[in-house]
Parts: C-alpha cells; sequence; structure tokens
C-alpha cells in the first residue's frame, strides 16, 4: 500500500497516483493522515518500534509514502488557541509516526521543515553556501545609510533598483525609484529590511531522489550545477526538492527553494520525468530504521 499525503486535485498526487495504479499497486491520496477513520498505534518499548495507522492493517504494510501536504484541522468550532495547539499537536504526531516508517518516505520532513514552510530564500543561504551553489549579494541592516550605499554599488555595476525581501515569507518587491526607498527607510525606523539584488529570467530544476530535472534544455554553464544540487538535497534532507537558479550582475545565483515542488511550473516533458522519477524512489527497497538512542542532558 502506498500514501500519497496530500489532495487529490494535486497534480504530483494525481500523476503518481496514476502510474502507481498503472502498475497495479495499490495507492492511496490522504489529505489528513491522522483524522478518522485512521486510528494510529504508535509504540516504542524494549522489544522495538511498532505502529499501524489503518488497523488491523500494521505500518509494515505500508510500502512507500509520497509527503505533499501535512494536513489540516479544521477550526469550526474551536477557539483560536486551541486549535493552533490542536494542529501543531497533529502535526508533531505526523512527524513522529513518519519518522518511524521503515518503508521510503519521499520528503520526510525534519522539524524545522515541517514548522518553517514558506521560508524565505535567506534561511537557506548557509546550506546552499556550504554545497557551493552561487548566491546573489544580500545585505539585513536597519541602517538608511548601509541601504543607501548596497543601492550605489548595484547602480555602479548598471542594476536600477533592488528587491525587499521580508522574512516571513518568498515575496519580494523591487524598489526602483526614490518614492520606494523612502519607504524602506520609514521600515527601518522600527525593523531591520532584507534586500537583495535583482535577477533575470529563472531556470528551474527539481531534484528527485539523486536526479535532476531541468524544466526545458538548459546550457552547460547552467547544468555544471547539478552536482551541488545534488549535495543540497542531500545535507537538507529532501529527495524532492525544486530550486530556481537565475542570472545576477556577477553570474548565475539560486533565487529559490521550493521543498514541496509544484509540477504545474515545469514543462510536460519534465512533469512526465519527475513523475517517473518519484515512482521510481517511492518503490525502492525497503529499509530498517534505527531509533536514536535517548540522551539526557
Amino acid at each position: 500500500m502506498f500514501l500519497l499525503l496530500g489532495h487529490g486535485d494535486d497534480l504530483c498526487c494525481a500523476g503518481v497516483h496514476a502510474l502507481l495504479d498503472q502498475r497495479g499497486l495499490d495507492a492511496r491520496v490522504v489529505a489528513a493522515p491522522v483524522a478518522p477513520p485512521a486510528k494510529l498505534i504508535w509504540r516504542l518499548d524494549a522489544a522495538g518500534l511498532t505502529s499501524s495507522l489503518f488497523p488491523p492493517v500494521p505500518d509494515t504494510a505500508i510500502t512507500g509514502v509520497l509527503v505533499r501536504d501535512t494536513g489540516w484541522l479544521d477550526p469550526a468550532g474551536w477557539e483560536k488557541e486551541d486549535h493552533d495547539y490542536m494542529q501543531a499537536e497533529l502535526r508533531a504526531v505526523t512527524l513522529a509516526w513518519l519518522a518511524g516508517l521503515s518503508c521510503p518516505v519521499i520528503n520526510r520532513p525534519d522539524a524545522a521543515q515541517w514548522y518553517r514552510a514558506g521560508a524565505p530564500l535567506v534561511a537557506w543561504r548557509p546550506l546552499l553556501r556550504r554545497v557551493g551553489l552561487p548566491l546573489g549579494e544580500v545585505i539585513i541592516t536597519s541602517d538608511p545609510a548601509e541601504a543607501a550605499a548596497f543601492r550605489r554599488r548595484l547602480a555602479k555595476d548598471g542594476v536600477a533598483g533592488a528587491v525587499y525581501a521580508p522574512l516571513t515569507n518568498t515575496s519580494g518587491y523591487l524598489l526602483d525609484d526614490d518614492d520606494a526607498w523612502d519607504g524602506i527607510v520609514a521600515v527601518q525606523e522600527r525593523t531591520p529590511v532584507c534586500l537583495a539584488e535583482p535577477h533575470g529570467a529563472s531556470m528551474l530544476a527539481c531534484v528527485v531522489d539523486d536526479t535532476v530535472i531541468w524544466d526545458r534544455e538548459q546550457p552547460a554553464e547552467v547544468r555544471r550545477l547539478d552536482g551541488a544540487l545534488r549535495r543540497f538535497a542531500t545535507v537538507a534532507g529532501l529527495s524532492f526538492v525544486e530550486i530556481a537558479v537565475a542570472p545576477v550582475r556577477r553570474g548565475l545565483a539560486v533565487v529559490l527553494v521550493e521543498p514541496r515542488p509544484r509540477l504545474e511550473h515545469f514543462d510536460e516533458d519534465a512533469r512526465a520525468r519527475i513523475l517517473g522519477g518519484l515512482v521510481a524512489a517511492l518503490t525502492k527497497k525497503t529499509r530498517d530504521v534505527a531509533v536514536a538512542p535517548l540522551v539526557l542532558s
């Protein structure tokens, strides 16, 4: 039995489900994995770990899981604080359950990724730099003089304006005139701002397991990043991740990391290869789960 945690209208879940069904394999799309009719049993004792989500079927009968969504608790009838607490509890339970499965789990999330959905690019920069991927220049400052100096550096290289990139999401706003820069100065009176150099048209790649799939053919300069992209997926713990690179004033740079890739961003050929790669990863041989020892500090 394969579980696809997500929604049937998601192109990725629908496509993987169709391919598994063509092979005669049992696949189920599950929007809320621990909600009824599921009954989770998770037991850790001296004999090891045992669990089941759909009694009387043990979790050892699950042959692969694709994580596309964390599930959502309907807020109807809940006070906001109570709903937030229960939503966090449900996610924590699901996280623990996924961590104990012995089958292939595509994007078995760690806690940071689970609770930091929609993290901005700056949050990924340490890992991107560690594996040798190129990055554009970014500053975070509450000093208007420093922001003005950044603007002058960009202008010296023929770049008009900068991008204001909030630290709470992946959006960006081009600062291309004096009024926009005056607005940033006003914001800096209350909080530091993140400013990045603008970039050109993006080129999308999707790492599936250990394969880099580009949207359309890309030049050799871009394909030379394949090795570093694979290393990033490994150190980030993401067997399925979308990454965008784009030209900046001194070459190429990573401009987006999306741990929940969207198939609609890719052309038809890339979509087919991505879905094939996901099915291949799901149907790999199961692994043994090593339970980490308890460390008391």
